[in-house]
């Protein structure tokens, strides 16, 4: 492989990237325009491109947001089909890809809440068995997402589990996130969840004081560098002014 075969691939990916990122943020035709030039970004680059794998993973992340972002099942579910088929064609490149792992078995799972399937279905599944893939790769990678199916399944003292797992290896969303997750309902009103979130709720705080006591040093620091620099002129101005002149030494009577 040419040095300008991985140049260019890397270039492509970058651009592809920054079209995915500028249509999560529009809506409408605005977002498909974006979301297509972006597809035609990642189809774009070489098989023989070092990037390949990680263009077909953000190809397949692409896709999984977009279809999360439509209103009709319909049009959802087709385009999880195109991002599970990324996300399955990037594990043939690269059989231990996290990224295809979990977010293979995020976008099953958004296919079958589309179709409107039950939980024995064979896509949910497939789902599991990746997460379960996942978590071979790195332990506490997919545990939130195997939480969320146990919610669903009822299985609350696996969802418990998996949940402080993915605690303990600091993988959890964000504790609003997880408060608005429709996947935990069934768990929600039950003690140990609500204290899970009332501890979640109170590191975040500490963490958010943290970083304000931070920012209010570093802004202190700034104003006394500032007030120093605009000190020291005025300083040397009054030490000039301070010093004898030139004639006042020269008319200093002799003693």
């Amino acid at each position: 492989m040419s040095f300008l075969d991985i140049l260019f691939g890397s270039r492509k990916l970058k651009t592809a990237k920054k079209l995915t990122e500028a249509a999560r943020n529009e809506s409408g035709e605005t977002a498909n325009q974006l979301y297509k030039e972006a597809y035609e970004k990642f189809a774009s680059i070489s098989e023989s491109s070092s990037n390949y794998s990680d263009a077909l993973y953000q190809w397949g992340f692409t896709l999984l947001h977009q279809a999360q972002s439509k209103s009709s099942p319909e049009e959802a579910a087709k385009i999880y089909e195109e991002a599970i088929t990324k996300f399955s064609f990037c594990q043939t490149v690269s059989a231990n890809h996290l990224g295809a792992a979990v977010d293979g078995g995020v976008a099953l799972m958004g296919l079958a809440k589309a179709k409107n399937l039950g939980l024995d279905d064979e896509i949910y599944a497939k789902a599991k068995t990746l997460f379960e893939k996942a978590e071979q790769i790195q332990e506490g990678s997919a545990s939130y997402n195997q939480a969320c199916m146990a919610a669903l399944a009822n299985d609350k003292e696996a969802c418990q589990a998996a949940l402080e797992k993915a605690r303990s290896h600091g993988l959890l969303p964000d504790v609003e996130d997880i408060k608005n997750d429709e996947d935990l309902k069934n768990v929600k009103r039950l003690a140990w969840f609500k204290k899970l979130i009332q501890e979640l709720e109170a590191e975040k705080k500490e963490e958010e004081d943290k970083l304000k006591e931070l920012e209010r040093k570093k802004a202190e620091r700034k104003k006394q560098a500032n007030l120093k620099q605009k000190n020291e002129p005025e300083k040397e101005q009054k030490q000039d002014n301070e010093k004898p002149s030139k004639e006042d030494q020269e008319q200093k009577p002799e003693q």
